[in-house]
């Protein structure tokens, strides 16, 4: 099962010494957090789509590049560019991604839309489907199938994988250090460490559950453990894409084990009134002795606490492992089909697919791991008790396998905050997810 994973969805070039929305606003990630774009930028109507076709001043050519992740957390890149590429504009986009699919899916119906897409793999498969992305083939052979197959589309590539993303559990050293608390290996060993943390007065976890994505992630982590990774769960996200497997009956026994998070009072209800920012504060200023997350949030932690030493955890299951991450192939970047400046476009993507460019985005995301055939990171010191689950290869984005349901992700981590507010029982919570792949499946 292990293998199926890594050679499918997992970051197959991880090594000790190496390493993230969905990319999201947390991710991964996925992952990502920023200001929400201006009512304007988001929408990119016909001017948008008139002026990405017009050359600049200069001479240069002008391309739009949209993502879901704010520009800082791609502005190394976006500089490598700047000189790598002289004769391309870049005009970068950030769509907040809670209407980054709506709007995209608009302009690319109607044959506009941005010149380079930041894609995930469901938004890219639909795409590719549609016919609206331009083939990759040629620069996708320069990177391994481990982060091409899920930009793929009938023996074709559609978008080049950008830096891989993860998350797990930060924690602060110092804190864990001078209270004599041992890191666990178990899912039972973690609630006791929270407990022990409660018990000294202070929160174990800061979570802004106001997000649909901590309860998505941590959940399906603890499931990835259990049953995803073993040979009982190694055909689930394939049956589940194909409307031959549910959620409800399946991952049941999985979430009830799970729920001692929201028993034991490391989630609690008011956490749904603490968005990302708030928490990442409550962790940074010391008043949390842990906080979930990936690389994309390390340096707004160490900014706002320079003083602070992090390491991070991995989530675990009930049996002792290396622990699983929650992670896979990054934002997929892929050329809008009906775009007038397919060369210019095609000069970025193949400026990107150089050991320096990777290197330039893996800048703002340092913890990730290139797809790029030969290229490999330095795993930075804040990682080094996730290390053994990253050697091993686990870190798992069980979404990914969902095909065109993917999107279907953050219902899951709606239904979620649902069920820790009590308002339904988890085999409902189940089953509203289940409807929600379906309809995505029958379209």
């Amino acid at each position: 099962m292990k293998r199926k994973l890594l050679s499918i969805l997992l970051c197959t070039a991880l090594t000790a010494a190496l390493l993230s929305g969905c990319g999201n606003s947390s991710e991964p990630a996925d992952s990502t957090s920023g200001e929400t774009a201006d009512a304007a930028e988001e929408t990119g109507g016909d001017d948008d789509a008139g002026a990405v076709t017009e050359a600049a001043s200069e001479g240069k050519t002008k391309v739009r590049m949209t993502y879901w992740n704010s520009e800082d957390t791609i502005q190394a890149l976006l500089d490598y560019l700047a000189e790598e590429v002289p004769d391309v504009e870049i005009e970068f986009q950030f769509i907040d991604n809670s209407n980054y699919d709506t709007i995209v899916d608009t302009q690319l119906s109607a044959g506009e839309g941005p010149d380079i897409i930041c894609e995930s793999p469901a938004s890219s498969l639909k795409h590719a489907k549609l016919g609206y992305l331009t083939e990759l083939n040629d620069l996708g052979s320069k990177y391994s199938s481990a982060g091409t197959s899920v930009y793929s589309y009938d023996g074709n590539i559609y978008a080049l994988p950008g830096i891989s993303w993860f998350e797990g559990i930060y924690f602060n050293k110092t804190m864990f250090e001078e209270n004599n608390i041992e890191l666990p290996t178990t899912f039972d060993e973690y609630l006791a460490v929270c407990k022990q943390f409660q018990d000294l007065g202070i929160k174990p976890l800061a979570a802004g559950l106001k997000s649909w994505e901590p309860m998505l992630k941590n959940s399906m982590a603890f499931v990835a453990a259990e049953y995803l990774s073993t040979d009982a769960g190694a055909s689930f996200g394939e049956d589940y894409r194909n409307g031959e497997a549910k959620l409800d009956g399946t991952w049941n026994v999985y979430l009830e084990k799970w729920s001692e998070m929201i028993s034991s009072g490391v989630y609690t209800t008011d956490m749904t009134g603490i968005d990302h920012d708030q928490s990442l504060e409550e962790f940074a200023t010391g008043n949390a002795a842990m906080y979930c997350s990936g690389p994309w949030d390390l340096d707004a932690i160490q900014s706002k606490n320079p003083d602070l030493v992090v390491d991070m955890m991995p989530f675990y299951g009930t049996q002792p492992s290396a622990g699983w991450l929650i992670g896979g192939p990054g934002c997929g970047f892929a050329i809008n089909a009906a775009s007038e400046n397919q060369e210019a476009a095609m000069k970025v993507l193949a400026a990107i697919s150089t050991e320096e460019g990777q290197r330039a985005f893996w800048e703002n995301n340092q913890g990730g791991s290139s797809y790029l055939e030969g290229v490999e990171f330095e795993l930075p010191e804040a990682y080094d008790s996730a290390s053994s689950a990253l050697a091993a290869g686990n870190v798992y984005c069980p979404w990914n396998e969902w095909g065109e349901a993917a999107g279907a992700h953050e219902t899951y981590g709606t239904e979620m905050q649902s069920y820790l507010l009590g308002e339904q029982d988890l085999s409902q919570t189940l089953t509203n997810v289940d409807n929600a792949v379906q309809e995505l499946l029958e379209k």
